[in-house]
């Protein structure tokens, strides 16, 4: 198994080496501990002679001292990690840095395109605090990356429920979604939910929808890995913090698409801010 795991070099950045420690503890595989800072400064603009050279000198001077901070920050966590793992002996799982410079997006997108990894881990703090690999980016690039991702927000401890929630509108992809969930999380073992929020009390569609969905996974349901419900309520927000409150729900997936993310499971009333604010960790795949 393969995971790419974001740093922004914080201190509240390492709590996402446990996760990637433990989802290959197992199996083992390789670590690709990321960082990419911005490689780009605007120069200043001098109407007299020899004014450029001098910003282009300041420009190169900074860019320099902040690819070797930059470094020296790689290199420390590299160290931190490789101690966790030397720590629980699990001598199978190899970290690789990798530093890049440019826009933090487009090379973690373009780093994904190229190793294929099972997965990227990436932390977040939610809405109002922002840094290059966190926040608002985890739910830019969720619709871009082309494997699962893994969101953690800043702060959370990993409950030991194995209860995933996922979201579904009856899609195309829904099946084979799911199915990708399991395998992602096939260390843990999850009881995956699979919720569907409807509005409109006679509406029968929803269930006929939910009753075919279900014939995919008679085997799953045979074991109780699965479990399907149909929430018809006019307060969707609320419904789905209590359904996780109620069944300790300690992850939360859906299909990203490119539109509203969410406006697949209740038409325009749930975004992506609602599983945000649930503060558990979001596994995404991205709509083909």
């Amino acid at each position: 198994m393969k995971i790419i795991l974001s740093t922004d070099f914080s201190a509240e950045n390492e709590m996402l080496f446990p996760y990637a420690i433990d989802l290959l503890k197992e199996a083992g595989g390789e670590i690709i501990l990321f960082h990419a800072f911005m490689d780009q400064i605007l120069m200043g603009d001098s109407s007299f002679p020899g004014g450029l050279d001098s910003d282009t000198f300041f420009n190169r001077e900074l860019l320099i001292e902040m690819e070797e901070q930059a470094g020296r920050f790689m290199q420390e966590k590299q160290q931190l990690l490789e101690q966790k793992i030397s720590g629980a002996k699990l001598h199978h799982i190899k970290v690789t840095p990798v530093l890049k410079g440019g826009d933090p997006e487009m090379e973690l997108i373009q780093l994904t395109e190229k190793e294929q990894p099972d997965l990227v881990l990436m932390g977040t703090h939610g809405k109002g605090k922002k840094s290059f690999l966190e926040g608002s980016m985890a739910k830019s690039v969720m619709t871009k990356l082309n494997v699962p991702l893994l969101s953690i927000p800043q702060g959370y401890k990993w409950n030991k429920s194995d209860d995933i929630l996922y979201a579904t509108n009856f899609g195309r992809f829904e099946v084979s979604t799911i199915n990708r969930i399991f395998d992602t999380l096939r260390h843990y073992h999850p009881v995956i939910h699979v919720v569907h929020l409807q509005e409109d009390s006679e509406d029968d569609k929803p269930g006929l929808l939910m009753e075919e969905l279900k014939q995919a996974f008679r085997p799953e349901i045979a074991k109780q890995s699965i479990r399907f419900h149909l929430l018809k309520t006019t307060m969707p927000k609320q419904a789905l913090v209590l359904f996780c409150e109620q069944h300790n729900i300690s992850m939360a997936s859906f299909i990203a698409n490119r539109r509203k993310l969410i406006d697949y499971i209740f038409k325009d009333k749930i975004g992506k801010d609602a599983f945000f604010d649930l503060g558990i960790p979001m596994l995404t795949v991205r709509e083909p």
